[in-house]
């Protein structure tokens, strides 16, 4: 988190300590001067807690103010480290998610590594951080589902299309807040990526719904016939979607 600098630069001055109210909760931050620093940074680790640095004529003034432009974020970082104290062996404990249809629970490592990992390890998601770089297990973990989605659903793709034999343009694996997929008018499909975590069918029935709109732009009874005959089970691989699709998040 950076914000420009107010004033010149002079000598450091030693920490202080503050109290910010963020969310109706009092939160302790360690302030640091320093003539070094060109910005105001805002850091949280499991040591610290909450640090922020600050270029020397900073005025400290409207620092509550930023802190709780930023509270959220802040929050997060201090729950997720307040997690890690309470488990010796450096995991996180009580955190599912679904990948595939199955509900798999979420373990975090921290330990000297070069990079960050995911891997299935039977019913776990061992997501691996370097103790160091102050990596986010949440967004490593969406990095990785998003990759798996990328793969899985043009692997999907191709073998739904094995069949239809559709021509299309391009494909795109978003963020989409309300739709698992569509299809524009250029022939380009886009698909959520949180499909990775429902069923394979259920992917299958999003992958042929959106390509079977290159023939039928609209939801008559013609396209249903359509997506009926390559998915016979389309009605239960909705309702499902219906049912859990609220479950499809990190």
């Amino acid at each position: 988190m950076v914000w420009p600098a107010a004033g010149k630069k002079t000598g450091d001055v030693r920490p202080c300590g503050g109290t910010v109210d963020l969310a109706g909760r009092k939160v302790s931050y360690l302030l640091k001067r320093s003539e070094r620093a060109k910005n105001l940074r805002i850091k949280v680790d499991m040591e610290n807690g909450l640090v922020v640095t600050v270029p020397s004529q900073f005025d400290s003034s409207i620092l509550g103010s930023i802190l709780k432009e930023k509270q959220g974020w802040i929050l997060d970082k201090l729950e997720y480290f307040a997690q890690q104290r309470q488990s010796p062996s450096g995991k996180q404990p009580g955190r599912y998610v679904l990948y595939r249809g199955r509900e798999y629970r979420v373990e975090v490592q921290i330990q000297k590594t070069p990079a960050c990992a995911v891997e299935i390890v039977d019913d776990k998601i061992v997501v691996t951080l370097d103790e160091g770089s102050g990596n986010d297990s949440a967004a490593v973990l969406e990095r990785w589902l998003k990759s798996m989605a990328r793969l899985l659903i043009n692997q999907r793709i191709r073998v739904v299309n094995s069949v239809l034999k559709l021509r299309f343009n391009r494909v795109a694996i978003r963020g989409q807040k309300t739709r698992w997929g569509s299809c524009s008018q250029l022939g380009n499909l886009n698909f959520n990526w949180r499909l990775v975590m429902a069923p394979l069918q259920v992917m299958d029935y999003i992958v042929a719904h959106e390509l079977l709109h290159l023939v039928e732009p609209n939801h008559s009874k013609k396209f249903w016939a359509l997506v009926e005959n390559v998915c016979p089970d389309y009605k239960s691989c909705r309702d499902w979607l219906k049912k859990n699709g609220h479950r499809l998040k990190i």
